[in-house]
């Protein structure tokens, strides 16, 4: 079998089934219906035989100018052909609708389940939408979880569909709502989500671990969107005095380890060491100890 395109046909638009039926934007479907009536079809829809019955087809693109044409009241549309088995024409129309300009979230999470059911794996799914198998697995992952209100919030673009798969790695159900309450009231952005959803991880850990010592639930405060912002400050903060300690350090072991070559260059320093039977060195100063003849 082939997927070469081949000669316009006309075709019975009651012929056609659609097997994976995609939810359109009605403001869309609009737009190009007008467009249709205005101009006519720019672009033939393309099917396959169906494989028990050679007079019906099964649509691979084109669902929406379908619909179209269904709505105008047109008993027939132009269509191509394509010499394809099942298999080959579920993933045509998959890319298909990965490809358009804006797919709708919805839409790409739905076209990455089926082939998924089908079979496919993570590599081959992304190879054919144009993603890392790593973000087809977290997809599947937040399908798995069936995250309706983060669905719905990428669905209506409140979030990108990355952002929700970042939030439905939180430890818990509250955690996930409040992460979302915050995003969408501006509180947090990006990559603060996922500092933040790793302080609420430790928090949920902590908490869980202190109250079986104690032997008794305790109820955390419910926190708010301003209180995350207060974690992720005091967190950063945090981090900010932890990178000022370790350039200290680092400054210190610095001046200390030039201190030492210029003690282990120093002839009467190693003979004065080497009588007292102080030839163990730190690991740090081995190199500059070897330079200096001590070892």
């Amino acid at each position: 079998m082939n997927n070469e395109t081949g000669p316009v046909v006309t075709i019975p638009v009651d012929s056609i089934t659609v097997i994976n039926p995609r939810i359109r934007s009605k403001k869309t479907h609009r737009e190009v219906t007008e467009s249709i009536q205005r101009v006519g079809l720019k672009r033939p829809i393309e099917v396959r035989r169906c494989n028990d019955d050679p007079n019906r087809y099964v649509l691979v693109c084109g669902q929406g100018r379908l619909e179209s044409f269904k709505m105008l009241g047109q008993t027939e549309i132009p269509a191509i052909i394509l010499d394809i088995d099942e298999k080959t024409g579920l993933m045509m129309g998959v890319v298909e609708n990965v490809a358009r300009r804006n797919p709708l979230a919805s839409e790409m999470l739905a076209q990455v389940e089926i082939l998924r059911k089908k079979g496919y794996s993570d590599a081959e799914v992304g190879k054919k939408i144009g993603y890392t198998a790593s973000w087809v697995n977290m997809v599947g992952t937040l399908l798995s979880k069936g995250e309706k209100r983060l669905l719905a919030a990428a669905e209506a673009g409140h979030i990108s569909l990355h952002l929700a798969i970042e939030i439905s790695r939180a430890s818990d159900a509250d955690a996930q709502h409040l992460l979302l309450d915050a995003v969408n009231s501006g509180e947090i952005r990006g990559k603060k989500v996922a500092v933040i959803r790793r302080i609420l991880n430790q928090r949920a850990r902590v908490g869980k671990g202190t109250s079986e010592q104690a032997g008794r639930n305790v109820k955390r405060k419910r926190l708010s969107p301003e209180d995350l912002m207060r974690l992720y400050q005091r967190d950063a903060d945090r981090h900010k005095v932890i990178q000022l300690k370790a350039d200290r350090v680092s400054n210190s072991l610095l001046i200390a380890n030039e201190i030492f070559k210029e003690l282990f260059a120093t002839p009467e320093f190693v003979r004065i060491v080497k009588a007292e039977g102080l030839a163990t060195v730190p690991q740090p100063l081995v190199e500059a100890a070897t330079r200096g003849g001590l070892v």
